[in-house]
């Protein structure tokens, strides 16, 4: 006699990312930031990058209006961000430390790094190339692997095994920003063929 199985699948506890499409008022307001950038701040970040700038959010209008709220769900929703809270320090008001702006022109890369503080965010202010256009590059479209223009980020499985969770971008990305914890490993690969400049902007949000 035959016997109907059914299996079900779930998943463990893992950290999330969260993303979120900035409107065109914010993002008009970050580049009003951008034409501002006067510092440069290359030798305090990894980026193999010839123009990065620190940026002033004015009277905290980004942190308040976007940072802020979504970092404060984030938390209360994850209990890894409590712990890493607890640990070390027994503040419970968060600002955001650094923000910058980065300037990626071809060939140029960001090698595997993480952050300070606890939660990070990326976001693609200007992408000048298609991601299929790249990964068909003879570069890359020969490859089981193509990764040209993509951001990645590395973690370990269950297994232990490292996997990487790629991002491929496109100007649709345009105002598209990626919130983190600032330890997970990430990465930007170069891109090529283009003569535009990608422009992003980091940040890390910390415990006061």
């Amino acid at each position: 006699m035959a016997h109907s199985i059914k299996w079900s699948q779930f998943f463990l506890p893992n950290t999330p990312l969260y993303d979120v499409k900035l409107p065109d008022s914010i993002v008009n307001r970050l580049w009003e930031y951008i034409g501002k950038a006067e510092i440069q701040c290359n030798n305090t970040l990894a980026g193999n990058i010839a123009e990065s700038y620190q940026l002033i959010d004015e009277d905290d209008y980004f942190f308040d209006t976007i940072l802020k709220p979504i970092s404060l769900n984030y938390i209360s929703e994850n209990n890894i961000v409590r712990d890493f809270q607890s640990n070390h320090t027994e503040s419970t008001e968060l600002y955001l430390k650094k923000l910058w702006v980065n300037y990626q022109y071809k060939h140029e890369f960001n090698p595997m790094h993480t952050h300070g503080g606890v939660l990070s965010f990326v976001i693609w202010i200007k992408i000048p190339t298609e991601c299929e256009e790249q990964h068909n590059l003879p570069i890359a479209k020969n490859s089981n692997t193509p990764s040209v223009s993509d951001f990645s980020f590395a973690y370990t499985d269950i297994l232990g095994n490292i996997q990487s969770y790629k991002i491929q971008l496109s100007p649709k990305d345009n105002g598209l920003m990626m919130v983190f914890p600032s330890s997970l490993n990430h990465q930007v690969y170069p891109f090529y063929e283009c003569d535009e400049k990608r422009v992003s902007i980091s940040g890390n949000i910390c415990w006061r």
